[in-house]
């Protein structure tokens, strides 16, 4: 009676071993040897890590006035637009990151038939980036999808009124025009002086005195832009995408001249603007396999995932430090394998971490 026991209790032990066997019956291996059409599978990848640097630029048009042959004349000063142009000043940078499917960590898994029990279910983003794997037991995946967080917005800067050009069309000579303009700001002068040397006999309030003074203030700028030319300024918003390298932690990715603005690359004139990332070293303990043997071996019943480290990011300008700041860059990290038989594991979908892991 006992060895008819022993021997129904060792079959079904080996049903159930060949059952969780079945179940995860997959190999996983590097992209560039599986060969596609003669295998049955998917691929998928692990996210790096892309800066978004969002460059605050102030853009200066300078615009000729027709009369600014006359402003040396009436106004004893020679500082006015010669001819037009646009000045670049660079105000800010702001980081944010990205998270894009890595090219260096993309995956083929060959998955044989299985018959009967649970099957293993891959979830996969829309761009390739694996989010989770394992034994589907009929209950429903609800992933957050992450979303990227917008990082700067073009800031509109008040610019010049232009209606005094309206000046122009009164059918005057260009010099009856400038003596008329130069009369006037004469005048505002004389106003703004007797305003705040108290020759008017009301007592103002604080805010009158300053609505007024910075009333006069602005229509002196107007009729003296109309002879000294004119300032349009606004504010714009460059991109520029970086993806940090292992084997070059300084990148030059863009120039910036107060002449030319920012020019993406290395071909633009002015001081460079470079990208220094340096690892941290928080996961140094870990003994990760090497990028050779994740290429060239096949391994079963396995999963990559990413372990991130995390650096320190310096933006420069020329010898200007614009930006440092600490940020998790995921290809600075380690690749690791992750068994799965009947388990459920849940990746961080910007980072490639695993955040959860359920067995089943």
């Amino acid at each position: 009676m006992n060895k008819i026991f022993t021997k129904i209790t060792l079959a079904l032990l080996a049903m159930c071993f060949m059952c969780g066997h079945a179940q995860a019956q997959f190999t996983t291996t590097f992209a560039k040897n599986a060969t596609p059409g003669q295998q049955n599978g998917l691929y998928y990848s692990l996210p790096q890590t892309m800066l978004r640097l969002d460059f605050v630029i102030e853009e200066t048009r300078l615009e000729q006035s027709p009369l600014s042959d006359y402003a040396s004349t009436y106004m004893a000063m020679a500082d006015y637009v010669e001819y037009e142009t646009t000045e670049y000043r660079l105000l800010d940078v702001k980081m944010s990151t990205v998270a894009s499917p890595d090219p260096n960590a993309l995956f083929f898994v060959s998955v044989g038939s299985v018959r009967g029990g649970n099957k293993t279910q891959f979830g996969i983003m829309p761009n390739g980036i694996i989010r989770s794997v394992g034994v589907d037991n009929g209950e429903e995946e609800t992933l957050p999808i992450p979303s990227e967080t917008p990082c700067c917005k073009t800031e509109p800067v008040a610019q010049v009124d232009g209606k005094l050009m309206e000046l122009i069309t009164t059918g005057k000579s260009n010099a009856q025009l400038a003596k008329e303009i130069a009369d006037k700001i004469e005048e505002i002068r004389s106003a703004k002086f007797k305003l705040i040397s108290g020759y008017y006999e009301i007592a103002f309030n604080p805010e009158t005195f300053k609505m007024m003074y910075e009333k006069l203030d602005a229509m002196e700028k107007e009729y003296t832009n109309l002879l000294l030319g004119n300032q349009v300024k606004k504010t714009v918003v460059k991109t520029v995408y970086v993806i940090p390298n292992k084997e070059v932690p300084a990148q030059t990715v863009a120039k910036f001249s107060e002449n030319d603005g920012l020019t993406v690359g290395t071909a633009g004139s002015g001081e460079m603007i470079a990208v220094q990332t340096l690892p941290l070293n928080t996961m140094a303990a870990i003994n990760a396999p090497s990028q050779s043997a994740i290429e060239s071996v096949t391994y079963e019943n396995k999963v990559f995932y990413r372990v991130p480290e995390t650096a320190n990011v310096k933006v420069t300008c020329g010898n200007k430090v614009m930006l440092e700041d600490r940020v998790t860059v995921n290809q600075l990290g380690f690749i690791m394998m992750a068994p799965l038989t009947n388990t459920k594991i849940v990746f961080d979908t910007e980072t490639g971490q695993i955040i959860n892991m359920r067995m089943q």
